[in-house]
């Protein structure tokens, strides 16, 4: 039930823990976020340093992931360099701020691992949900949409996904060094 490399929830822990946050939002429905993170050119870290690199970048993600969310959110690593967060009774911009901290922080703590400069990034996709039924699949998937479109424009980036229940597509692109302007302001 918890990845041994990174020490968060697995994909199946992952996904079973999801399913009881969407059956408790039925009987009480708070906005919610999903994110999903994915770290940047990861092979090329791995085909670079080594896979013990590789493994020291991952376990790192999950320190900084931790460190900058709140006890009650939920991260599991989905497989190989993919993560997902689901961040329960959150606004919008304030799971923006969370997923810009995550972003900010492994920044800064993977810049050197074991004496390499390896300069990790994530790109996250982010999806708030304001509706009564929580889709985990759904908010997955559009997460996912909203990580695609993080990676197309550059990487090192959070993309916000619109309200899917609204039919919305991807909003305004939402560069990091924009989150993290807003955040500061």
């Amino acid at each position: 039930m918890v990845d041994p490399l990174t020490g968060v929830a697995n994909r199946r822990s992952f996904l079973q823990d999801a399913a009881l946050i969407a059956k408790r939002h039925i009987g009480n429905p708070r906005p919610t976020a999903v994110l999903l993170i994915d770290l940047d050119h990861f092979k090329s870290i791995n085909d670079r340093f080594g896979h013990a690199i590789g493994d020291s970048v991952l376990a790192i993600f999950a320190e900084a992931a931790r460190k900058s969310m709140r006890g009650s959110d939920l991260i599991g690593r989905m497989g190989g360099e993919e993560f997902a967060a689901i961040l329960v009774d959150i606004s919008r911009d304030k799971a923006s701020e969370i997923a810009e901290r995550i972003r900010a922080s492994f920044a800064r703590m993977a810049q050197e691992v074991d004496g390499h400069s390896v300069d990790a990034t994530v790109s996250i996709g982010l999806v708030h949900c304001l509706e009564r039924t929580l889709d985990i699949a759904e908010l997955l998937t559009q997460a996912d949409h909203a990580l695609y479109y993080a990676k197309e424009r550059g990487r090192n980036r959070i993309e916000i996904a619109a309200n899917p229940a609204r039919g919305g597509q991807l909003g305004a692109p939402r560069p990091a060094a924009a989150i993290a302007a807003k955040s500061a302001a």
